[in-house]
């Protein structure tokens, strides 16, 4: 990865811009506002950027936005297939938790943390192997919670939700506020649980078979091109693997707490 800090392009770098990709066989070009731009070459793995004096300079840039944008990029070339999931951790067993963007990962991931378990990632979970072993990592980014989180966390008054570089506003948490366990970096997941919002009370829980758990990953990642074989096959592989977990379908109608309260009971009894 070679990043250039030009010093011509303007100081005073807008944290509300957004990031635009564009993507051409195995070249990915991503630009950062108007002026700052990184090209992804897939087939070589390598990463070539110019940014700002205030970029270059500025940790949220780096651990909140761009590391975590780069490793879902290019890890699947290296090996290491991201996954949209949280991960967490208890008593050394890892708990995978999935579902559709909306439906409450990060405020249950924050619900669980406030139970003792430890806090590996809320978004995004990286994913290799070693030997016959699954290894589930997170960056220590910041836990992004939507604005309407406030009426599950009262905490959250007199807190100002901030624009994120995808235009999302959020709410911003470092580990250090949510978590009652240490954070841990990385995991060996055990259970795979699926989250559905449900329109009626209650909480419950059903197996999911491990081909719609494939399914789920398969639909939603990114096309790799098709100078990339290798790594479709490495990572086709992996979600297999992840499918082996224990899987769940949790169906919810609950608050955060209270299905963090199940999840639990669940992971306790099993």
């Amino acid at each position: 990865m070679d990043v250039l800090l030009d010093p011509s392009l303007p100081g005073d770098r807008d944290v509300k811009t957004q990031t635009h990709f564009r993507g051409l066989h195995h070249f990915v070009f991503a630009t950062i506002g108007t002026h700052e731009l990184f090209t992804f070459d897939l087939l070589r793995r390598r990463v070539v950027g110019a940014v700002s004096t205030a970029s270059a300079g500025d940790p949220l840039f780096w651990n909140s936005h761009w590391l975590p944008i780069t490793v879902g990029v290019m890890g699947t070339t290296v090996g290491v297939v991201p996954l949209h999931s949280a991960c967490l951790e208890r008593n050394g067993q890892g708990l995978l938790l999935a579902g559709l963007s909306g439906v409450g990962k990060s405020t249950l991931s924050v619900a669980l943390a406030r139970l003792g378990f430890s806090l590996i990632s809320d978004d995004w979970t990286y994913i290799s192997q070693e030997a016959d072993e699954l290894i589930a990592h997170g960056l220590a980014a910041p836990v992004k919670l939507l604005p309407d989180a406030i009426h599950h966390f009262p905490e959250l008054q007199g807190r100002t939700p901030k624009q994120w570089f995808n235009g999302e506003l959020a709410f911003e948490l470092g580990p250090e506020e949510i978590c009652q366990a240490p954070a841990i970096s990385d995991s060996r997941p055990r259970w795979l649980m699926f989250l559905e919002r449900s329109p009626v009370s209650g909480c419950d829980f059903a197996p999911c078979s491990a081909a719609d758990a494939r399914e789920f990953f398969e639909s939603s990642a990114e096309r790799l091109p098709d100078e990339l074989p290798e790594a479709s096959a490495i990572r086709s592989a992996m979600i297999r693997a992840v499918a082996s977990c224990e899987c769940w379908w949790v169906r919810s109608g609950e608050s955060p707490q209270v299905t963090a309260e199940a999840v639990s009971r669940f992971c306790e009894r099993n």
